[in-house]
């Protein structure tokens, strides 16, 4: 059984009836993959049930978009539930988009009932802007979207008297992190639980910070068999590791990961995903703060000067890739040994994925 299927099992039972759980919350972090400007409000002055939205989205967009798969499964949740007893009428607002070629950000927050709401954040989508955050946060903290997220957190939930739920996955688990870890001292009390699924951890002043200790028990982090992202960075040994239908960089996708009952089934972490986690932290200790920011400067320099601003250029213009490799030999040798290393330790993991796969990841096949 997978998300979809525990949709339709669950589709006619409340939530009095059917308590949130583990499963909601990985529905619920996928909504903040879909662009809903102009069908969810900005703020919470106008609320939209998940019906209307759905029903209205839908009806501009008949057919799937062309885009990564996350977004893809995404859009296929806002399908299954929007016409559900259990998630028709929870209520969607306080939209925010950002994506520009500095940051990437979006938030969305749904109501669950009067006393309790969870705060969607999105993961990386095909921005390059988005996965230059990622990488940025080697070295950087905090990087643009962190910051959104905090601040998100503080301008919207100061003054509700509900208990609240942070979650999302990829990036979006980070910076659910992130915004439970400098939420006002107020709203951190109503805080109930932080939902990292399968995101990044944190660097080294954060994760010993006690802005961290102060969260650290409210913290779920989920993670797949064949995790590489939820592996990155420092993290508690505390992480649940589950089952997916997929291996490699694969497993991050929510909709392989293998749902029993009310709960996701409970696995063991895969060799291939301990190699690469102590590969991650060999190449981290390697390199201190500034060479990883020179290396990450230099490698999305070369994306800038293609004016390569999102993942579906690839697809658009197969030249790119050319382009990029000529363009990659005019980087100094400092850089090329790094990115040396960086292959070196993550070729093993990706050795087994083909060409034809990375294309669906990315969008480029149905």
């Amino acid at each position: 059984m997978n998300i979809f299927s525990y949709i339709d099992k669950y589709s006619s039972k409340n939530f009095q009836e059917e308590p949130f759980n583990e499963v909601d919350n990985i529905i619920f972090s996928t909504l903040s993959y879909i662009d809903l400007n102009n069908y969810v409000s900005h703020n919470k002055s106008n609320k939209k049930t998940i019906e209307q939205v759905g029903n209205n989205y839908f009806q501009d967009h008949p057919n799937k978009e062309k885009t990564i798969l996350a977004t893809k499964n995404a859009l296929k949740v806002l399908k299954y539930i929007k016409n559900t007893l259990r998630y028709k009428n929870l209520l969607l607002y306080n939209y925010c988009y950002i994506g520009d070629k500095e940051q990437q950000f979006s938030a969305i927050t749904i109501e669950i009932n009067n006393h309790l709401i969870y705060v969607s954040f999105e993961g990386t989508d095909g921005l390059i802007s988005g996965w230059k955050e990622d990488f940025m946060m080697s070295y950087k903290f905090p990087v643009l979207s962190q910051r959104r997220a905090i601040d998100y957190i503080n301008k919207n939930f100061l003054f509700t008297n509900k208990k609240i739920i942070l979650g999302g996955h990829s990036k979006g688990g980070n910076l659910a992190l992130v915004s439970g870890m400098y939420a006002n001292f107020f709203i951190k009390r109503k805080i109930i639980n932080i939902y990292n699924n399968d995101g990044p951890g944190l660097i080294n002043k954060q994760f010993n910070s006690k802005k961290y200790l102060s969260i650290k028990n409210k913290l779920i982090h989920i993670i797949p068999n064949y995790s590489v992202f939820g592996l990155i960075f420092n993290h508690d040994n505390s992480y649940i590791v589950i089952k997916s239908t997929k291996k490699n960089i694969f497993a991050h996708d929510f909709a392989t990961w293998v749902v029993e009952k009310n709960t996701f089934q409970r696995s063991t972490l895969s060799t291939l995903s301990i190699a690469i986690e102590k590969g991650c932290a060999k190449w981290l200790n390697k390199y201190d703060y500034q060479k990883r920011e020179k290396f990450i400067k230099n490698l999305f320099q070369t994306f800038e000067e293609l004016n390569i601003t999102n993942l579906m250029d690839f697809n658009n213009n197969k030249k790119l890739i050319i382009d990029l490799i000529m363009k990659s030999q005019n980087i100094d040798n400092e850089i090329k040994l790094m990115l040396k290393d960086f292959i070196q330790t993550i070729f093993n993991y990706f050795k087994e994925i083909k060409l034809e796969e990375l294309q669906i990841l990315i969008g480029n096949k149905k």
